[in-house]
């Protein structure tokens, strides 16, 4: 019962409010007294661009509004004049630091086999370009191995059954070795190993499989003894001294993003913000995330930053200096936007037209000039008013 009554007293106390408001702007619960719209604020005056001061410029549907000072503090009315900033937008994305992927080598065997040998068996492993990562025995290398060395121990034979060999066919069966060469280097046996055959004329049963390129051993799939194919990766090698960042940016920022463009990034892990510029801009969108990815290139010689850490990036892009409006002085109806200008005792509506919103402001391109004092709160109480006062003033249109 206690609870009802205090809500009943808070209503009552609300409308009280309300109607004291209303009665001191001169206009009755009922508009029965009908007051003529007050003059518009002097302040503002003509702007380039901007709309005059004056009833002229008051929108349709609504009227100017008279205060009593003594309600101002009860209704919480606040100004703010409008005056020049420089628009700042600020995008905020995630991303991920990754290898690069220029400095990346994915080592694979080019035929089935087993692996019999493996030096590189640890993950983190520092690696020299040639370095032995692993020994495979493979069928198909052993017996090319054999047929290369049959090539090589068998003189060239005469076509005729001539003992006497011609040039012709002297270079025909170099070919024909040459071939046979040829197939074990595809298959990326080692010269050095291939070498050593034609000089020993002994095949050998494994064959080593190198580093491409030096840099970390950041994966391995290779396993003692495990079958491999083609298709089967066996490692990654990656130079961690420079690294990407990959971010996304969704598709309704890309118009402020550039090449070059600073951008600060916060990396888990790491103490300090780096500041590192756009390097890449993805060339297609993802339909899923409406997203596109953004690439940083940082160096990474002290090896503090390590792939797969989380990144946050934050870029301020510099929109140009003009006047602003705050956006709490703004009643958006959904067709236009509506300010209240305040001139000692008198509100007086004005259409207004903006532009982006930047971190809590409105540019604004027209319909208030520099200095202009606009109200920042009881805009439900201003908008109810001057559309009442608009409705009940004589020919009911806010003065047009």
């Amino acid at each position: 019962m206690t609870s009802l009554r205090g809500f009943v007293a808070g209503g009552l106390a609300i409308a009280i409010g309300v109607l004291g408001f209303a009665r001191a702007t001169g206009q009755g619960a009922h508009g029965q007294h009908g007051a003529p719209a007050p003059p518009a604020s002097p302040a503002g005056g003509e702007h380039a661009g901007h709309a005059p001061s004056g009833a002229s410029a008051l929108p349709s549907g609504y009227a100017g509004v008279m205060l009593d000072p003594s309600r101002l503090a009860p209704i919480g009315l606040t100004t703010s004049k409008i005056a020049e900033r420089d628009f700042v937008k600020t995008i905020r994305t995630v991303g991920v630091v990754a290898l690069d992927e220029t400095r990346t080598a994915h080592v694979h065997a080019k035929v089935k086999g087993f692996v019999e040998a493996l030096p590189a068996n640890f993950i983190g492993m520092s690696i020299k370009p040639g370095q032995v990562l692993c020994a495979v025995y493979s069928q198909a290398v052993y017996a090319a191995e054999l047929e290369y060395i049959s090539l090589l121990k068998m003189p060239p034979l005469s076509i005729g059954g001539d003992p006497e060999v011609s040039d012709a066919e002297a270079k025909a069966w170099a070919r024909v070795q040459g071939a046979a060469r040829r197939r074990l280097l595809l298959w990326d046996v080692p010269k050095a190993q291939i070498d050593r055959l034609e000089k020993t004329l002994e095949p050998q049963r494994t064959y080593a499989i190198g580093a491409p390129r030096g840099g970390t051993l950041v994966a391995k799939q290779a396993v003692l003894g495990n079958y491999v194919e083609p298709g089967t990766e066996l490692f990654t090698i990656s130079d961690l001294s420079n690294l990407w960042v990959l971010a996304d940016v969704y598709d309704a920022d890309l118009s402020s993003v550039s090449l070059g463009l600073s951008a600060k990034l916060t990396i888990e892990g790491v103490a300090d913000p780096i500041v590192a510029k756009l390097s890449f801009l993805s060339p297609t969108i993802d339909q899923a995330t409406r997203t596109l990815k953004v690439r940083f290139a940082l160096a990474n010689t002290a090896g503090l930053l390590r792939p797969g850490a989380f990144v946050t990036a934050t870029m301020d892009i510099p929109l140009g200096r003009g006047l602003a409006v705050p956006e709490d002085a703004v009643v958006n109806t959904g067709t236009r936007k509506i300010v209240f200008v305040v001139h000692d005792n008198h509100v007086t509506p004005r259409e207004i037209t903006t532009g982006a919103l930047v971190a809590g402001h409105y540019r604004l391109l027209a319909g208030l000039a520099s200095g202009d004092e606009v109200a920042t709160g009881a805009q439900f109480l201003l908008d109810s008013e001057s559309r009442l006062k608009a409705t009940t003033a004589p020919g009911g249109h806010g003065g047009h």
